[in-house]
């Protein structure tokens, strides 16, 4: 019922929209918009490592903007000439109806009518090819083709980070035909830079009141529904245990859960040596600083192998979520230690910590067909900068 009333709203707005398309569009005018989850819009993602590149090279012909849900929280960025706006007010339908170009990780894409005369690029906010999208699923329905199409029909250029994404998730799960940028994503841009990680990394540790030589292992798990009952919750205080003992150094657990979910129920034996990071406002800066991952079915895994640090797959539900959701590749060819149990994650830890097994994320990188450049930002102005132009 709740979806129901959802879409005959965003109906009756489309509708109400009509007269704002006799609006002329505004030359260099760029528009970011950052889903972080569900529905909350934030200063985040791929568009705002675009957005930073732009204030760093900036030019005349552009009037950046920003939609949000609570404006109010980035007035620091009106004060570096951006404009600002609230979602889903009239100030709000106008921008995004007016900008010459629209930058979105996948918001307003959906539902929204944006006109023939803008430059619509969608960043996505993922990638990889790991567990399949909606459209991709056992059961999808019509509504959700529909969406897709919609979002396919309104795009005009999409970028990509790998082979595979193009092939599964752009081409195949979107059904968007038109051109593709391969230059990777540009909020891991600072991923593959050392001057950039040892930055954000500095940042992190400064923020949560952590010793320079604090070496951190960080928990990501993916979103899980109500009903998912057969998750083994990870242990940390086991994790750290084995850490603090192979190693010898002062480790860090911070733990992340799913924007969707928020459930703290994914981890257990939490103490003075677990942060919960999951309102952290840039999960690029928690990936630079950490130097271990444990995560599950998260697109976050294509990030943090550009990293080639250690990554381990926990995944105790692995039987019922791939018959709930699905794959595109077999998991067991991700080239991750798959880790069912507690026990068997500790035990892949050790191999690594003790050198037992050689860990490199090569193969990882080569299976996806890896298009990341570290410039993909600059990409995205050059871009810009040359539509502008036309």
């Amino acid at each position: 019922m709740k979806y129901h009333i959802k879409c005959i709203l965003q109906k009756l707005i489309v509708v109400f929209l009509l007269p704002f398309r006799l609006c002329p569009i505004k030359q260099g005018q760029i528009l970011f918009l950052s889903l972080e989850g569900g529905s909350t819009f934030e200063y985040s993602c791929n568009p705002k490592y675009i957005c930073e590149y732009f204030l760093t090279n900036p030019c005349d012909k552009h009037q950046l903007v920003w939609l949000f849900r609570h404006p109010e929280n980035y007035s620091f960025l009106e004060e570096q000439g951006i404009k600002t706006g609230k979602h889903f007010t009239l100030k709000g339908f106008y921008y995004a109806l007016t900008s010459q170009f629209v930058i979105t990780n996948g918001g307003y894409l959906t539902w929204f009518p944006f006109r023939k005369q803008q430059t619509v690029i969608n960043t996505w906010h993922g990638g990889g090819a790991y567990k399949k999208l909606e459209n991709d699923m056992k059961g999808a329905n019509k509504a959700s083709a529909s969406r897709m199409m919609h979002s396919a029909n309104h795009t005009s250029l999409f970028l990509s980070s790998s082979k595979l994404f193009t092939d599964f998730v752009i081409r195949g799960a979107f059904g968007y035909h038109g051109d593709i940028l391969s230059c990777g994503m540009p909020r891991n841009d600072c991923l593959l830079t050392d001057s950039d990680k040892d930055i954000q990394r500095s940042k992190v540790l400064k923020r949560l009141q952590l010793p320079d030589t604090t070496k951190i292992v960080l928990y990501t798990p993916t979103f899980r529904g109500e009903n998912a009952t057969d998750f083994q919750p990870l242990q940390a205080d086991r994790i750290l245990s084995l850490l603090q003992e192979q190693d010898g150094k002062d480790w860090q657990l911070l733990y992340r859960t799913h924007v969707q979910s928020r459930n703290s129920s994914q981890i257990v034996g939490t103490d003075n040596s677990c942060i919960d990071v999951s309102s952290y406002p840039d999960t690029q800066e928690l990936l630079c600083a950490a130097d271990m991952l444990i995560t599950d079915y998260s697109s976050i895994i294509w990030d943090y192998c550009l990293t080639d640090k250690p990554l381990f797959l926990y995944t105790p539900d692995f039987e019922s979520y791939t018959l709930d959701r699905g794959f595109y590749l077999d998991m067991k060819e991700w080239g991750y230690p798959l880790c069912l149990t507690m026990d068997n994650l500790l035990k892949q830890i050790e191999n690594v910590l003790t050198e037992k097994t050689f860990f490199n994320s090569k193969t990882h990188k080569e299976l996806l067909g890896n298009l990341e450049t570290g410039k993909a930002a600059e990409a995205v102005y050059n871009y810009i900068t040359q539509k502008g132009q036309e």
